[in-house]
Order: structure tokens, then C-alpha cells, then sequence
């Protein structure tokens, strides 16, 4: 049995979404964090109340989301089954940066006043992303059948998320060195947004879904009516291989989140040197394209599961060296190093993504007999953001343990601060690694099989 191929430009037209989702998350990880609690003034504590209540919020907001999509079929016929719930949330939620950075300060509004702010904005942001993001990513195994398809899209999407974080360094660090935080901040959000709209016209060609497809989604979409939503939910829950995969990328993107928060405090305190001293990361997103193409090779060799398991273990070894960066300038060329090896570590992980959760609903919907990849989504989208409420907290307990706050000097404080970029990234990560290798069992000769029964 043929399965249906794509040409390349329409699974990086699909991806395009990963390139505007990697440059959101790169400002919001690298810049939020320093943005409310050092140039705003709020709290480390209503900043951790905050993220617990917006965690919370994530419990019901995505797998309902998935929930409903997976069982709408209002467009289907006309636009598809994931497009039009698509464009409906990938549009707001490309404007809404203006607003999280955009803050009134605690001098107008007091500590209460920014904490409605940051919250409800956030919660806004979140509903927006995840109507996107649950469809955008429900799609692609639905669309993309072919393995090979899947591969080259995991590959694309490395080098588009690369871009994506390259951009998420470049713009705020370039307007707020040249026009100040008073200015910086606002401007950069408004650049990012509209390069977001235009990536997200871009990304129509990839996400829009044929006549073909239409007609086989309005088939296979009558077998989801009637199913209770907290069963579905459930259903996600009992699936080993799913639960593996979400356990990894939980904490991945928690680790990621503490060390990406951290680097304004690092590059101020620790290096000594001035905003432009961000661009460090730049060089762990180059080494991050120069590794896709040969993790995505070696994985025709030893399969997804075993590049993801060596890519995540030494990705979590890599953090260990920061303990050891000297204070001052001096240190500069010791931390780009170990960017640049830990770039190409995560190399492997980022573009094994695609083609882990593909496998995963192509097992699911063999086994059930019905395609979940909204609610699956949505399920994993609400998981991963305990590394939103878990990143805050950390934050939390250094403060709490050692002193640190932003400007300090005291030897003892720094060294909070280096805990904090190395050992509890280290350590949140090697769990996850623990648990995808426990119960991620699908073979590659299953992921075959399942691929042409489908």
C-alpha cells in the first residue's frame, strides 16, 4: 500500500508554527522571569502564586480543548477538521505579547495590581496557544504518514525551532541594549508579534487540510461522538509509550525553562557583563542546526528512542560545568563551550519530537480504533506546564535557601545562582529520562507497521 509523500516546502510551510513557538518561548523563558520580578518589582512569591494558579488553569484548559476539537465536526467539510481552530487561535495568540510586556509597574499598580495582570494575560496567551498548538500538532501525524515524512520534519523542525530561538535572543537583547528597558521592552514584544503574523500566513500552505483529507475526517470523525471527555482523558493517561514520552518532555522543557529564566541573572552576575552578553545562547542554537542532520541520519540506524535517550543524558550531564565558570568576563569563553556541546546534545532530542508523538497516536489509534491527537496534545501541553509552576519554585528556593536576588556579589548567593543553572536542571531532567526509557516501548519495526495500517 502507497502512502501519500509531501514536498518539502509544505511540511516547512506546517513547521513554520515551531519557528513562531520556539520565539515566544525564547522571550518569555529568557526575559519574562527578569522582566516582572527585577524591572517590574513583583515578588518572588505572588510571581510563584501566580504560576501555580496559571498551572492549575492548564489542568482543564488543554485537554479540554483537545477534547472538544477532537470531537467538533462543524468544519470539517468545508475547511477541515484542525484548520479552521488553527487560524482561530494562532492570530490572538500572536498579538498577546504586546500585553505581557506591557506591564504597569508596581509603583502605578502596587504588587496585587501586577499580579492580576500577569495572570490574566497569561491565562489569555495560554487559551490562545493551546486552540492552536493542539490542532497544529494533531495534524501532523494525521497529514504526514509517510516515516520518511515525519523524519525530514523532525530535521525541519529542528533548523525552523533554531531560528525561532536565534530570533527569540536576538530581538529583545538588540532593542533593550540600544533603547533601554522603558522602551525595550514594549518595542520588542511589537517586533515579535508582527513577525509572528507573518509566519503564521506563512504556515497556511502546510496546515491546510486537501478535499482528500476532508472526506476521510468526516468518515473517521463519527467514531469519536458520545465518548465522555474525563474518559478520554484517561484513555491518554493508560498509555505507557505516551506517558514515557510526556514524563521526558515534562522535564526537558522544565530544565530548559529554569537555565534559558536564569541567563539574564548568569550573564549579569556571574560574567559580569551587559545585556549583549545573551547572545551566548546563540551559540547553542547554532550547534543545535550543525547536530540535527546527523542525529537525524543516526536515527535510521539505532531508532528514535535510543538518539532521544543519548541526546537527554548527556544533555543533562552538560550542567554540571557550570558550577565551575569563573566570575567575571574570564569566564565568557568556558560557557561557550559548554553551549555549543550542549546544543548539539539537544539537537537530538528536538528533532526526535515529531516523530516520538507521531508514533505514539499512529499506536494509539491502531489499538483504539479512533484518532485522540487533540486530547493527546492537549494532555501533554497540560503536563509540561508543571515546569511553568516547578521553574518558578526553584527560583523560589534559591532565594529562600541562599539569599540570591539579582545584583548580588556575595560568594555564597552566586553560588545559589549556579545551583540553579546546573544541578536542579540536572536533576529534574535525569527523572524523565528514567521514566521515557521505562515505558516508551514501540519498536521501529512497529512504527512501520502501524504507519501502513493507517
Amino acid at each position: 500500500m502507497e502512502v501519500k509523500r509531501y514536498p518539502k516546502r509544505v511540511l516547512t510551510s506546517f513547521q513554520l508554527g515551531n519557528l513562531v513557538g520556539l520565539m515566544f518561548s525564547q522571550i518569555y523563558g529568557q526575559q519574562l522571569t527578569y522582566y516582572y520580578t527585577s524591572y517590574i518589582g513583583l515578588s518572588l512569591s505572588f510571581f510563584l502564586i501566580a504560576q501555580v494558579i496559571f498551572m492549575v488553569f492548564n489542568m482543564l484548559n488543554d485537554p479540554l480543548l483537545g477534547y472538544l476539537c477532537d470531537k467538533s465536526t462543524r468544519f470539517i467539510n468545508k475547511w477541515g477538521k484542525r484548520f479552521p481552530f488553527i487560524m482561530m487561535g494562532a492570530i490572538p495568540w500572536a498579538i498577546i505579547p504586546i500585553f505581557l510586556y506591557t506591564a504597569p509597574s508596581v509603583a502605578v499598580a502596587g504588587q496585587l495590581g501586577v499580579f492580576f495582570w500577569f495572570l490574566i494575560v497569561q491565562c489569555i496567551n495560554d487559551t490562545a496557544f493551546s486552540l492552536m498548538d493542539v490542532n497544529r500538532v494533531g495534524l501532523f501525524p494525521d497529514k504526514f504518514r509517510h516515516e520518511d515524512d515525519r523524519k525530514i520534519g523532525g530535521a525541519i523542525t529542528t533548523v525552523l525551532e533554531t531560528f525561532g530561538i536565534m530570533i527569540g535572543v536576538l530581538v529583545p537583547v538588540l532593542i533593550i541594549e540600544e533603547l533601554g528597558q522603558d522602551l525595550g521592552y514594549p518595542i520588542q514584544a511589537m517586533v515579535a508579534s508582527g513577525l509572528a503574523l507573518i509566519f503564521i500566513f506563512l504556515m497556511i500552505p502546510g496546515v491546510r487540510e486537501g478535499k482528500e483529507m476532508r472526506e476521510r475526517r468526516a468518515r473517521l470523525s463519527l467514531s469519536m461522538q458520545g465518548e465522555p471527555f474525563f474518559k478520554g482523558l484517561l484513555d491518554t493517561l493508560k498509555d505507557k509509550n505516551f506517558v514515557g514520552y510526556m514524563a521526558l518532555y515534562t522535564v526537558y522543557t522544565t530544565s530548559m525553562g529554569i537555565i534559558m529564566a536564569s541567563i539574564p541573572f548568569f550573564v549579569q552576575d556571574i560574567l559580569q557583563l551587559s545585556k549583549l552578553g545573551e547572545f551566548i545562547t546563540l551559540f547553542y542554537v547554532i550547534a543545535v542546526i550543525v547536530a540535527a542532520p546527523i542525529w537525524y541520519k543516526l536515527s535510521y540506524k539505532i531508532g528514535i528512542k535510543k538518539v532521544t535517550l543519548i541526546g537527554g543524558i548527556l544533555l543533562g550531564l552538560m550542567g554540571l560545568p557550570l558550577l565551575f565558570v569563573p566570575l567575571g568576563p574570564s569566564g565568557l569563553t568556558f560557557v561557550i563551550i559548554i553551549f555549543i556541546i550542549s546544543g548539539f546534545v539537544d539537537g537530538a532530542i528536538i528533532s526526535m519530537t515529531m516523530p516520538l508523538f507521531s508514533s505514539i497516536i499512529d499506536n494509539a489509534t491502531v489499538t483504539s480504533k479512533r484518532r485522540k491527537e487533540g486530547i493527546y496534545q492537549g494532555t501533554h501541553v497540560f503536563f509540561s506546564r508543571f515546569g511553568i509552576a516547578i521553574n518558578a519554585f526553584v527560583f523560589f528556593i534559591v532565594n529562600l535557601l541562599t539569599g540570591y536576588e539579582s545584583g548580588s556579589t556575595d560568594p555564597s548567593e552566586l553560588f545559589g545562582l549556579r545551583l540553579q543553572m546546573s544541578v536542579f536542571p540536572m536533576l529534574i531532567i535525569i527523572i524523565g529520562i528514567f521514566l521515557f526509557w521505562r515505558f516508551y516501548r514501540i519498536s521501529d519495526e512497529e512504527i512501520h507497521e502501524n504507519s501502513l495500517k493507517l
